[in-house]
């Protein structure tokens, strides 16, 4: 094999690299957004993961792809690190089609394999350069793509096939039927590569040499298998605890099947003498090697993926406030149902919980505004998933303590704590959102006119005393604190209609730019979203007390009360009197 030949086989390489990202990129476009709405909405249980994980790695053919996808919806609250077991399984299988599409390619024989590239090529151009529609580009993307693999692969036949008679070449054959060896070979080639298609493309390559037996494939491709990891552990950086536990679970995936396998093959060997496997081995039979290892590891792993749960939570450990703010919730005992003033103390006790969650996260929040911390803005969403626990299991045993008769009492107290546990899961959500939006001005370094950052200020220190109002009120059922709440809430509301005007202004004159006003009004939105949901805390608090709201200014009559008008006027100085204009 010459200098020539070497050159030939790194082009080919390249190509079949190229074409891959090629194809995969124009039938992702082709998808849309299409295939990530699926990932999150159909993952419901494993069955239905492993499906979906492998109809779009098929589909974008990178089970590595499909699973960085994977991790950042579990790192957003997106998904839960349980769903995402099995699509992690299922992007295993779907990306070993690129074999199948290699082989059919071949069976035809040479002449088959020119035309068809040759008319993958022109259809590809055609549509790529003249067509109009962005669906019919991305046709002739995954057209051109995959002409390039099929060229890619030809190159690096052709550049290997001396190898066939080079005794060199054998002896290092010989050094790969030991399976650590080709474990760490197939590794190796896919961490250079980033790619198990393209890996498995390249064996199926150097198949046509007739020197490779499957009794060397087979720990190669297992090894191909456990190297396509790196990019999946790369995407541990900046993911939050479940991200990180999903990018292990590729690996350990992985680590498992190649076990799993040499225990039934090493005694399936010995018992019933597997000859054919120093056959050497065909670009099909590389295909069907590979798809059925990765069968055989969902066949076992499948059924057990809570296993694989377990496994990675014992690597990367909760967090022990993590496993404190679960307690309230895994308390809620169904066994209790008949027992309504226990289950609904229970019920008390954690919603009280999801209270402090709720407020903390919404603090955490705000303080990103003006120290941005990557781990606590991580901690932002880990909390905001919290939430949604606490809302959906607590909210469903606080609807089947109803089903048992309760008192006129027991049924007020369950009705409030329906109605705050909804208030305080949104209050979660607009803690992520302003958090997103700190992420944001931390990315992409937006600066605030100086008027400005006074007036984010200003906002913060409101939604900070009213928050504190409302919990405090609503935990210690603090009559006083509640009746505080409604008139703070008023002077946000003037105090957001000052602040737009004053940001129309400063667009006006052009003191802002067009990202950091978009940033402004969404940090405007959510705050003033979050004092809304205190003013529900606090009316239910006051409603346990059989007070009137209209008479204690919850509604339009509040000019009537000469209290709620003493606390107002107070907050319109604290809070809007300093960004008004001055004259």
């Amino acid at each position: 094999m010459g200098i020539t030949d070497v050159i030939s086989l790194l082009g080919g390489v390249a190509f079949f690299l190229f074409g891959m990202n090629v194809m995969g990129t124009g039938l992702k476009q082709l998808a849309g957004n299409k295939m990530e709405a699926v990932l999150w909405k159909l993952s419901s249980t494993p069955l239905k993961g492993f499906l979906l994980g492998t109809l779009v790695a098929a589909v974008i053919q990178s089970s590595s792809a499909t699973s960085v996808m994977v991790i950042s919806f579990v790192s957003t609250g997106m998904m839960t690190f349980t769903q995402s077991v099995g699509i992690v399984l299922g992007a295993n299988v779907g990306t070993t089609m690129t074999g199948w599409l290699l082989y059919i390619s071949n069976s035809g024989g040479g002449g088959f394999t020119e035309i068809l590239i040759s008319f993958l090529a022109l259809l590809g151009a055609f549509l790529t350069l003249f067509s109009k529609k962005n669906s019919h580009k991305s046709v002739g993307s995954v057209a051109l793509g995959l002409a390039t693999l099929l060229l890619a692969m030809s190159l690096i036949s052709s550049a290997v096939s001396p190898l066939k008679d080079s005794p060199k070449f054998a002896e290092l054959l010989i050094l790969f039927r030991n399976p650590l060896f080709g474990v760490l070979a197939g590794a190796l080639i896919t961490v250079v590569t980033q790619s198990s298609s393209a890996s498995v493309g390249i064996l199926q390559a150097l198949s046509v040499t007739g020197a490779i037996p499957y009794s060397v494939c087979l720990p190669i491709i297992l090894g191909i298998n456990i190297g396509a990891s790196t990019p999946v552990l790369l995407a541990m950086i900046g993911a939050n605890r479940n991200g990180k536990r999903t990018s292990i679970s590729y690996l350990m995936i992985n680590v498992i099947a190649l076990i799993i396998t040499y225990a039934l093959y090493i005694p399936a060997n010995l018992l019933f003498d597997l000859s054919f496997m120093d056959r050497p081995a065909q670009v099909m039979g590389i295909a069907v090697m590979n798809t059925f290892l990765r069968l055989l590891a969902v066949a076992f792993l499948l059924p057990s993926s809570k296993l694989i749960e377990k496994l990675c939570m014992t690597i990367i450990k909760p967090d022990p406030t993590e496993e404190e703010d679960l307690l309230e919730i895994d308390s809620l005992d169904d066994s209790l149902l008949n027992y309504p003033p226990t289950a609904l103390e229970l019920s008390k006790n954690a919603t009280h919980r999801m209270c402090e969650i709720a407020r903390k996260n919404v603090y955490r929040a705000l303080r990103l505004l003006t120290e941005y911390d990557r781990s606590k803005y991580l901690k932002v969403l880990d909390k905001e998933a919290l939430c949604d626990k606490y809302e959906d299991k607590l909210g469903n045993y606080i609807v089947k303590i109803g089903k048992n008769g309760l008192t006129d009492k027991q049924q007020a107290i369950s009705s409030e704590l329906l109605s705050a546990i909804g208030d305080f899961e949104r209050l979660s959500d607009h803690a992520q959102n302003i958090a997103e939006t700190a992420d944001e001005i931390n990315e992409k370094k937006v600066v605030f006119a100086e008027e400005a950052q006074s007036e984010i200020n200003l906002m913060v220190d409101a939604a900070r005393e009213i928050l504190g109002l409302a919990t405090t009120a609503f935990m210690e059922r603090k009559r006083d604190l509640a009746l505080k709440v409604e008139p703070l809430e008023e002077a946000i509301d003037e105090m957001t209609k000052q602040l737009r005007a004053n940001h129309i202004d400063r667009v006006s004159s052009s003191e802002t730019t067009i990202l950091s006003g978009f940033v402004f009004n969404d940090l405007l939105i959510n705050i003033e979203r979050v004092a809304d949901h205190c003013s529900n805390i606090a009316f239910s608090v006051l409603h346990s007390y059989d007070i009137n709201a209209e008479e204690h200014a919850y509604s339009a009559h509040a000019a009537d009360s000469k209290e709620f008008m003493e606390e107002l006027r107070g907050y319109i100085a604290k809070y809007v009197e300093p960004i008004r204009p001055k004259e």
